[in-house]
């Protein structure tokens, strides 16, 4: 097995390492966590494919093929340094420094570089063969092979307003993206998004292959998001999540944003009320062992668990002063 460093964003605390699990479980044949430091997980994993994960991930910078771990000073990188097996290519190094963390990222650089061109090898700042990446945390210097790269500008492209249908409340991309991930979906089976609104979510799968289905109670949200989902193959119907127009077990994964703050329209007799009849017939339709991702505004430990649904994982997301949402990650 390899050895594999994901260098995570500090976005939120604890979803970029459930995401990155998430992806590296179904993307290799078996894997195992080395360790997890500030920023950066480390894991083991046979037949990873390391591209098919960098394409996929919201919440990690790159993903790295380690080749040596030592304390974070410089004389520990030195020694490590020269004992590493590396191809006669020209080479490009650079670090990341994590929050305080030291030495600085230049230093690290520097030293690096400097052994590997008394060991004979040439540097190529425009056109290197293989790019060195060190991690920095307070406590280890992570070195190894940049072996993917996660493309995050994309993400910034599709923020909610820049959509031609636009509706205040909704996730951003990254984070919907990574909720996605989190449910396992692979490409060609069906995510269902029973609120599916301005259609953020399903936008996210179908950019990574997987199918989406939308349920929206509201016409106007309807007609809207169809201009948000114009090339893509997805499907939106004018319906209501307490009654799914779907057979029993026909869905591989659900990922929804329950309604909740001002800008939500709640068409029932209650927010409770619909939560309830919502996650029964979510039940009915996600396949035995399959995930489902719900995103509240409260806990819904009892109500959850009342529907058949196992937690797998809790998350929070502190939005505002006056809004922390909840993020449930569950088993049917």
């Amino acid at each position: 097995m390899k050895t594999y460093a994901f260098e995570l964003s500090g976005e939120h605390e604890t979803l970029p390492r459930s995401e990155a699990l998430a992806l590296v479980e179904i993307y290799s044949t078996r894997f195992s966590q080395v360790a997890f430091l500030d920023q950066c997980l480390i894991v083991e994993a046979e037949n990873l494919d390391v591209q098919m994960v960098a394409s996929r991930l919201a919440m990690t910078h790159r993903i790295i093929e380690v080749l040596a771990i030592c304390d974070a000073n410089l004389e520990a990188l030195g020694r490590a340094t020269s004992q590493l097996d590396l191809p006669r290519q020209k080479y490009l190094v650079r670090a990341r420094r994590i929050k305080d963390a030291a030495p600085a990222a230049d230093a690290v650089e520097r030293e690096v570089g400097r052994i590997l061109f008394q060991r004979g090898y040439k540097a190529d700042l425009k056109r290197p063969e293989m790019v060195l990446r060190s991690i920095i945390t307070s406590s280890r210097i992570v070195l190894g092979r940049e072996a993917g790269r996660c493309d995050r500008s994309s993400f910034e492209a599709r923020r909610p307003h820049l959509k031609p249908f636009f509706h205040p409340g909704v996730l951003m991309p990254r984070m919907a993206r990574s909720l996605i991930n989190l449910t396992q979906a692979r490409a060609g089976e069906m995510l269902l998004d029973p609120f599916a609104g301005t259609c953020g979510i399903l936008i996210e799968a179908c950019l990574i292959g997987i199918k989406g289905l939308g349920i929206e109670v509201q016409v106007r949200l309807v007609k809207g998001a169809l201009c948000n989902l114009h090339t893509l193959d997805c499907s939106l119907l004018l319906g209501d999540a307490k009654c799914l127009p779907l057979r029993d077990s026909s869905i591989d994964a659900a990922v929804l944003d329950i309604p909740y703050g001002r800008s939500a329209k709640i068409l029932a007799k209650s927010k409770d009320f619909l939560l309830q009849e919502s996650l029964r017939e979510l039940f009915r339709v996600i396949k035995p062992g399959q995930r489902m991702v719900i995103v509240a505004d409260s806990s819904l430990d009892g109500v959850l668990a009342n529907a058949g649904f196992e937690i797998m994982q809790k998350h929070t997301d502190r939005v505002h002063g006056s809004l922390t949402r909840q993020i449930f990650l569950c088993r049917r």
